[in-house]
């Protein structure tokens, strides 16, 4: 799972052979929750704890306002108050990036799990950022949930950002050095270098 801000670090022959060493293993991060990592309830989890309406999930301004006082009200990111906590599904809910790479056995066991269990997927519909739990609970939930490791990006945040930073052609050698098989994120508007590569 990549983007178009995503750039290869390796030659096709070079990924094809990585994941024939690696097969069957699920590339999928997690971040601590309260069912992994640390196990502290935290901003993470509030997103699964209360209904997100529709209207307040995107992009633009007034949407980011009023999606942060919903949480306010509701408790705060790291606690819901009773009266707003929505009916949970019966799993452990695991959060990380979005930026996946999983086994066919994996993707078959989900596809059969979706089709049997619908409220799975209706629950998502109004979560808060949803790609960041979706698959990460399913592949947790499936009998392959001990075969993770970490995502296969390299990728440069600044303290404290939730987005990482835009990376040029001056990093390119230090991904390279690195042991992951893409750089994330690359912008030809920002660095046209690439270009020629």
């Amino acid at each position: 799972m990549i983007s178009g801000q995503d750039w290869p670090l390796r030659s096709v022959e070079e990924i094809v052979e990585f994941f024939m060493q690696h097969n069957g293993e699920n590339f999928i991060q997690y971040w601590s929750s309260k069912n992994f990592g640390k196990h502290i309830q935290n901003n993470f989890d509030k997103r699964n704890q209360i209904y997100f309406p529709e209207g307040i999930i995107g992009r633009k301004f007034w949407q980011k306002v009023l999606k942060r006082g919903w949480v306010e009200i509701s408790g705060g990111y790291n606690r819901t108050w009773k009266l707003f906590q929505r009916k949970q599904l019966e799993v452990n809910f695991y959060f990380g990036s979005q930026w996946w790479c999983l086994s066919k056995e994996t993707v078959n066991w989900i596809n059969n799990y979706l089709a049997e269990n619908p409220d799975f997927y209706d629950f998502y519909r109004s979560s808060s950022t949803p790609d960041e739990s979706f698959f990460h609970t399913l592949v947790m939930l499936s009998p392959f949930g001990d075969k993770t490791t970490d995502n296969l990006l390299y990728q440069h945040f600044q303290k404290g950002a939730n987005s990482p930073d835009v990376l040029t052609a001056d990093d390119l050698q230090r991904a390279k050095e690195s042991k992951y098989l893409i750089m994330r994120k690359v912008d030809m508007d920002v660095d046209e270098a690439f270009l020629s590569i």
